[in-house]
């Protein structure tokens, strides 16, 4: 009789742990969410709860995310800039159908570029990418099919000049006109917020001439609690029989493969990378790759706060986008802030995307940072011996830090950034030796 009892609890005992394994195998694939940060400790991070969603988890549309970035006005004889993502979003929605009789110009001397830019201009709308007039089509009623593929990355409007619109592509310097049938300077001049707008001074640097604020800055820090997209939202999306995955994980990254696809997590940077062999000879137009790169950067991207079409690199063909935390972007150097795609006819080809997100601030972290001036940070670039016509760009942004206090909290903290070989860095950060970011195990 204590045999069989005793048979009995052997075998309760082996049911409960198959259970038990089964269910942590299940965790293992569905919700890897324990990783490993940079530092070498172990964190969990909160998992979202649209696990195993199909649904897309943001949505953002083309005006959204092609758009500028960055408004220029003349007020009182002098320069005035604002990033102010509400702002920017009136004058981005004013536009709407305000152009026409599109017309290709001439390409500008840099003397002539820098006269137009410097000093006949009343307004300017700065993007951060040249983008198509294919892309952009909702500023126009209508554009010919030969300048769909043209490209631009700054609206400018003259002061002597009220019925027509300047299109600059800041690479090539060539010039795009249209008419206008509004008051140019009265409507510009209504988005005019004193305590919204800085004072700048222009710099010509590598490609472009560019506007930088002047005096102190406080901008705020603003902390977020961070979450996770799991791994079988990407999973769900990207394969249409997961059944069929392979499961090659180790401690460094974890990998799911069939025979055409690979999709990997890496543990210490959180970044999602997938490949998908596609033999495609199709030559997609600039205009597709942006509008098919967006439609996939929608579908699986995640980030609520702010995004915008950030580069296209035409000879690799990848797409880039950048996440924003409202006004600023995310620039710090370990591309959390960077979504990449690679995209032909058929679909994706690559993919690199950070699967932290996040949704729900903490405003009672939040704190004032003071940032030095414009003209300071100039300064001190000159001053360390750095030409300007090394540096692409120059501007205010975000840094992505974990929090002392908690590595489910995000923050991010204001800083200047300096782009330099592509790669945005902080002052400090120039005069270090160059690290590897991750290249290939990221994605590219």
């Amino acid at each position: 009789m204590g045999m069989k009892i005793r048979l009995r609890y052997l075998v309760f005992i082996l049911i409960l742990l198959s259970i038990i394994s089964l269910v942590l195998t299940m965790a293992v694939v569905f919700r890897p969410v324990e990783i490993f940060s940079p530092n070498g400790f172990t964190r969990n991070v909160a998992s979202t709860n649209q696990d195993a969603s199909t649904q897309t988890r943001v949505s953002y549309s083309m005006e959204d995310v092609f758009r500028p970035t960055r408004f220029i006005i003349s007020h009182e004889n002098k320069g005035k800039m604002t990033s102010d993502s509400t702002i920017i979003a009136s004058v981005n929605e004013g536009l709407v159908g305000k152009f026409k009789d599109i017309s290709k110009k001439e390409i500008l001397s840099q003397e002539v570029y820098e006269q137009l830019v410097l000093r006949d201009s009343f307004g300017q709308l700065l993007f951060d990418a040249p983008v198509t007039f294919g892309v952009m089509t909702r500023y126009f009623n209508d554009v010919p099919e030969e300048y769909k593929q043209e490209t631009f990355s700054r609206i400018l409007y003259r002061h002597d000049d009220s019925k027509n619109v300047y299109f600059i592509n800041d690479y090539t310097k060539q010039v795009f006109q249209a008419k206008t049938d509004q008051d140019i300077q009265s409507e510009l001049s209504n988005y005019y917020d004193d305590t919204k707008f800085h004072l700048v001074e222009s710099y010509i640097l590598k490609n472009k001439q560019i506007f930088i604020e002047v005096n102190d800055l406080a901008l705020e820090k603003q902390t977020y609690l961070m979450e996770q997209i799991p791994m079988s939202f990407y999973i769900t999306q990207l394969f249409a029989n997961p059944s069929e995955l392979r499961n090659r994980s180790d401690g460094q990254s974890i990998i799911y493969n069939d025979n055409l696809s690979q999709l990997k997590m890496d543990r210490s940077t959180n970044v999602i990378s997938y490949y998908q062999n596609r033999v495609d000879d199709e030559q997609l137009t600039t205009t597709v790759h942006l509008q098919q790169s967006f439609a996939q950067m929608k579908k699986l991207g995640g980030w609520k706060l702010g995004m915008s079409f950030s580069d296209f690199d035409s000879e690799r063909k990848i797409v880039e986008y950048m996440r924003y935390v409202g006004t600023y972007p995310i620039l710090s150097n370990a591309k959390e802030g960077l979504s990449q795609f690679i995209i032909t006819a058929t679909g994706i080809e690559k993919m690199r995307v950070s699967s932290l997100i996040a949704e729900t601030p903490i405003p009672s972290k939040n704190e004032s940072i003071d940032l030095m001036s414009g003209k300071e940070l100039m300064d001190q670039i000159l001053g360390k011996g750095i030409a300007l016509d090394t540096l692409e760009d120059i501007r205010l942004g975000y840094a992505w830090q974990l929090s002392r206090e908690s590595n489910q909290v995000v923050e991010f903290v204001p800083n200047w950034f300096i782009k330099i070989d592509h790669k945005w860095k902080t002052l400090e950060e120039i005069s270090l030796p160059t690290l590897d970011q991750g290249g290939d195990s990221d994605g590219f």
